[in-house]
């Protein structure tokens, strides 16, 4: 899911408190169960029964939106539903070979991607709110399973969520190794972009059994696949800016059946990536407009099959980064413009994104540049870093004071989408207090 950046230079805020040791040890041992028992997308059954029942001694009430994803409600019964946050919960079909003592027992099975501490960090937090007393506002967490694979749980948990349920704003963290232990970072607008799955059939023609091209009248499926593919010029590993919004990538190459036969079936593999859904139709339509051409010179036939939505675009709102940056200053917490433009990696938060009002942001925890990336058998974290994640939830979940606002600590909500009812809301935070 990483994709190397630059890294600016960054001086660590201090936190105006001490770590509560009894939450750095819950939040430690609730990522290190979940560590040990990984589970993959759409089968997390028993990583969603354990949180089910962690929260349910807390006092609370969790339902299910989607088989295998967990969603709670904490505040007074009464008080309005004012942030929601979301952790993700699979786990990813690598071996684990980092020694640890809490390392994977399902082989072939690991949290490579941290979403084991996105879903601590999460639990965390409702533990905080749960002991919080004289609460004035609700907040909705939900454990979403399958983030990294297709079929997206983002799509299933949305709508298995009553309307009651959908927040006017919400957030999620990433972990992130390239950014230094406890930074964040974060950018409005395109922070990661859309994936689409390309596959082109191309059909050519055999011609007489033993004549060369030229001579049994034939086309060749492969030679049409290789101009095709000049054509395209896939752009693999671009960094994607509002220049160029698009990049294409062609994983896969597989056609012919024999060495002195002239083609006459090909599939080329690939992914299309894009800043928006209006650049991905752009550059579907060029792509198809490239594959025609082709088919008129070479005479070969081209299906161009297209998977879309296999990762929505992540858009930030400027409003809700504008709240987290308060959040972060607040808690001296350092907050980074970052990165300087969208990764190409992809999230599936941008699902609830394009219903409600939120943003995705990056949490630091690479002790040094030769950190293990996401998505490798080596990558580890330590658990504490989590608690500056759960120390920025908390302060967005905190209600704000009418001083607060009026002294430029908050901005006001824009409007949420057309299709949803308008709510105004003061943004703004209050200092998060350690539990």
């Amino acid at each position: 899911m990483s994709q190397s950046v630059t890294v600016p230079p960054t001086n660590h805020g201090t936190r105006p408190y001490a770590r509560d040791v009894a939450e750095l040890a819950f939040i430690r041992q609730v990522r290190r169960a979940i560590h040990r028992r990984p589970e993959l997308g759409h089968h997390e059954l028993r990583t969603a029964a354990f949180l089910e029942r962690v929260l349910r001694r807390m006092g609370h009430k969790p339902f299910r939106p989607a088989q295998t994803s967990i969603a709670v409600v904490i505040g007074p019964p009464t008080a309005p539903l004012t942030v929601g946050f979301r952790a993700d919960l699979d786990a990813l079909p690598i071996h684990e070979k980092t020694g640890a003592i809490y390392a994977s027992r399902n082989p072939g099975i690991m949290h490579a991607c941290g979403h084991d501490g996105h879903a601590a960090a999460l639990l965390t937090l409702a533990r905080r709110l749960t002991i919080e007393p004289h609460r004035t506002n609700s907040a909705l967490l939900i454990f979403q399973e399958a983030e990294e694979g297709y079929p997206s749980g983002a799509p299933a948990v949305l709508e298995g969520l009553p309307m009651r349920l959908l927040p006017p704003e919400i957030f999620a963290l990433h972990l992130w190794p390239e950014l230094p232990t406890g930074a964040v970072g974060v950018r409005t607008g395109a922070m990661m972009a859309s994936v689409a799955g390309l596959t082109f059939d191309i059909a050519g023609r055999p011609g007489h059994p033993h004549g060369t091209q030229a001579e049994s009248g034939g086309s060749d499926a492969v030679a049409a696949a290789v101009n095709l593919y000049s054509r395209l010029a896939p752009d693999t590993g671009r960094m994607l800016d509002e220049q160029s919004p698009t990049a294409l990538s062609i994983g896969r190459i597989d056609g012919g059946e024999g060495p002195n036969r002239v083609a006459a079936q090909c599939r080329m593999e690939g992914t299309l990536r894009a800043l928006t859904w209006a650049d991905q139709e752009n550059a579907v339509a060029a792509i198809r407009s490239a594959s025609e051409a082709v088919e008129t010179q070479t005479g070969a036939r081209i299906e161009v099959l297209v998977k879309s939505g296999v990762r929505p675009p992540v858009l930030n709102y400027t409003d809700s980064v504008g709240r987290l940056r308060v959040a972060c200053q607040q808690l001296g917490v350092q907050c980074l413009s970052y990165p300087d433009r969208p990764v190409g990696a992809s999230e599936d938060f941008g699902w609830f994104l394009e219903k409600i009002e939120g943003a995705l942001f990056l949490l630091g925890c690479g002790r040094d540049r030769s950190h293990p990336q996401l998505h490798t058998s080596q990558f580890d974290f330590d658990e504490e870093v989590l608690l500056t994640g759960v120390d920025v939830f908390h302060a967005l979940a905190v209600p704000c004071h009418e001083e607060q606002v009026k002294a430029g600590l908050g901005s006001q909500r824009s409007e949420l989408h057309a299709d949803r009812s308008q709510r105004s809301v003061s943004s703004g935070q209050c200092e998060a207090r350690i539990l």
